[in-house]
């Protein structure tokens, strides 16, 4: 069962420049890049509790996920904001938000590694992201303007949620370490 979990997860990273090449040359592939998003996130839904069936769930393997989800959306997201199907913001967003995760990650690990502990609002913004590119993906493919307009209206309620999920990393870092860091 892990090997199939880890192919899941290798198949995000591997999808991933494809996925945003495409984006980047819109309406030449039709519904592939909705089709691409889908594949992600069925994955992404299925590779951790792949991983906790199987017992061998661990915060390499968290570490593995996460960065797949972030290797995939990433560019994808950059790609659809420079389209202006999302807002600029949101990549921006998402990144900042991974990045002070990882980096709180290191924190509570002592830098012997990385601890990645989930935040509510982080994993509300991850949700987010991928909905997102769902929708933005999508939109075109079907040729619905109102389905455009709600995808860059959920874009920008996606990086409101990552901006949060930066405040609240902040305030987690800001804390003296081994105060509320789970440390």
């Amino acid at each position: 069962m892990i090997v199939v979990a880890d192919a899941c997860t290798w198949l995000r990273i591997f999808l991933a420049p494809l996925f945003a090449w495409m984006l980047g040359r819109p309406g030449e592939f039709g519904a592939t890049p909705f089709l691409l998003c889908l594949v992600a996130v069925a994955t992404d839904f299925a590779d951790g509790r792949l991983a906790r069936a199987s017992g061998s769930a661990s915060d390499a393997r968290r570490i593995f996920d996460h960065g797949a989800d972030i290797v995939f959306l990433l560019p994808g997201l950059a790609m659809l904001a420079r389209a202006r199907r999302v807002p600029a913001l949101l990549p921006w967003a998402a990144a900042l938000a991974f990045g002070l995760y990882v980096a709180d990650g290191w924190r509570r690990a002592r830098g012997h590694g990385v601890d990645l502990t989930p935040s509510r609002p982080g994993a509300a913004a991850g949700i987010a992201n991928y909905t997102v590119a769902l929708l933005a993906t999508g939109a075109p493919w079907l040729g619905s303007g109102a389905l455009t307009s709600v995808a860059y209206a959920a874009g920008v309620a996606a990086a409101a949620l990552n901006l949060v999920a930066v405040l609240d990393r902040m305030q987690t870092l800001a804390l003296p370490r081994g105060v509320g860091t789970g440390a």
